[in-house]
């Protein structure tokens, strides 16, 4: 019987591609789509008649049409044969790199093309209408929470289980901001470096958290694209593949409330009810055990940290540190610049922003480049593997690819 183990160094990225907008730009996502996916095939050395499958994240805020690969595809005058839109919410657009790779190593497709974008930020009534989207109709909407309230709740308890304090919190906000701030499109880079306390000044939005504790609404827009082809085919094509060796996911709910309500899993999710153990730690195992490796085997981590305590959690449960000394590993520069531990190297959600669902592609495209030597902000010295974690809804959807510059 075939497990995933056998997918390990099988099949690798061949060719990428993105697309940004500076702070005064506005494109749409299928411009941007576009944009990445032009270049991404150029960087494969193919041809656009040389894509047999395409698989697209979920639709972007800022275009939310149904079937949107299939929109995709006629914009782009692309004819697949395979393929799909995975929408584990925004979690999907990690989660597709294991399609794509299941669907060439099959023989269903020879080279799939994967594609995320949206421009939310650049519209000005999106943000007012996302607690819609990810709130409970029947038990959280009627007090129309703002997102910060809801995760706020999160970062309430793991200040009274766990001690995490505001100074662990403000942290990591300084740490994100320092890989931002030489980033050309980074939401926040261009407020420039800032200390703990500023941090702490910020204005309170919901508490716990403070203005720079959440993700900025920002770029206006992103897209990348990636193809993926079997690591035989890739070595033919390009001399810098980036195979995949690793890959997991979980989802535990949908709504926050959701989550309250799961009583009994068969994940080991600690004692439950809680809010404070995710699916990150179980697709994080899934993933090291397919690739063979461990969480001390990752020079790069991107993680999806769209609230500060967020990343803290996920240093946690990907392996790295306790949750009660997450503050002090940060704090420490482990981090950082330089650090032991790279993590969200161009600011992270944090501070290179969340343009809307695209801000999971974004990490993915932050890793390809660090791996292949391209960072367009700072770059890791001599990286040979990068976890990439993504997260979709009220801590629900998790899912973490490793790739890696060798088989």
């Amino acid at each position: 019987m075939r497990t995933m183990k056998d997918l390990r160094g099988q099949v690798a990225i061949v060719g990428f591609g993105d697309s940004y907008c500076r702070r005064d730009e506005r494109k749409t996502a299928m411009r941007l789509a576009a944009e990445a996916t032009r270049k991404a095939i150029a960087d494969a050395g193919l041809a656009k008649d040389d894509i047999d499958g395409l698989l697209f994240g979920r639709a972007p805020m800022s275009d939310m049409r149904q079937q949107y690969n299939n929109i995709f595809a006629a914009n782009l005058k692309i004819t697949p044969t395979y393929a799909s839109e995975i929408t584990i919410h925004a979690a999907g657009m990690n989660s597709m790199l294991k399609h794509a790779a299941l669907a060439v190593n099959s023989g269903a497709a020879r080279f799939v093309l994967c594609v995320g974008a949206d421009a939310a930020a650049g519209m000005t009534d999106a943000r007012t209408g996302i607690s819609s989207i990810d709130a409970d109709p029947e038990f959280e909407q009627p007090y129309e929470p703002i997102i910060p309230a809801i995760y706020a709740q999160i970062a309430c308890r793991l200040m009274h289980e766990y001690g995490v304090t505001e100074e662990d919190l403000s942290a990591v906000a300084v740490q994100c901001q320092d890989w931002a701030v030489p980033h050309p499109f980074s939401a926040k880079g261009y407020k420039g470096r800032i200390t703990i306390e500023d941090v702490m000044t910020s204005p309170m939005i919901a508490s716990p958290l403070r203005l720079w504790h959440c993700a900025s609404w920002g770029p206006p827009g992103t897209a990348g694209a990636y193809i993926v082809a079997t690591a035989e085919i890739a070595r033919t094509l390009t001399d810098k593949p980036i195979y995949l060796l690793g890959a997991g996911e979980c989802s535990t709910h949908d709504y926050l409330t959701d989550r309250m309500s799961l009583r009994s899993s068969r994940l080991p999710l600690g004692n439950l009810p809680n809010v404070t153990e995710t699916g990150c730690g179980i697709a994080a195992k899934a993933a090291y055990d397919m690739a063979g490796l461990g969480p001390k085997d990752m020079d790069v981590l991107q993680t999806a940290s769209q609230f500060a305590h967020v990343e803290l959690m996920c240093l946690s449960q990907l392996g790295y540190v306790g949750m009660s000394e997450a503050g002090d590993f940060v704090r420490s520069g482990a981090t950082g610049p330089g650090g032991e531990r790279p993590t969200n190297t161009n600011g992270g959600w944090l501070s290179f922003g969340q343009p809307g669902v695209s801000c999971v592609m974004d990490s993915m495209m932050e890793a390809i480049r660090q791996l292949r030597g391209e960072a367009l902000g700072i770059q890791v010295k001599t990286p040979t593997t990068a976890l990439v974690h993504a997260l979709g809804g009220m801590m629900a959807c998790h899912s973490v690819s490793i790739l890696s510059r060798e088989a």
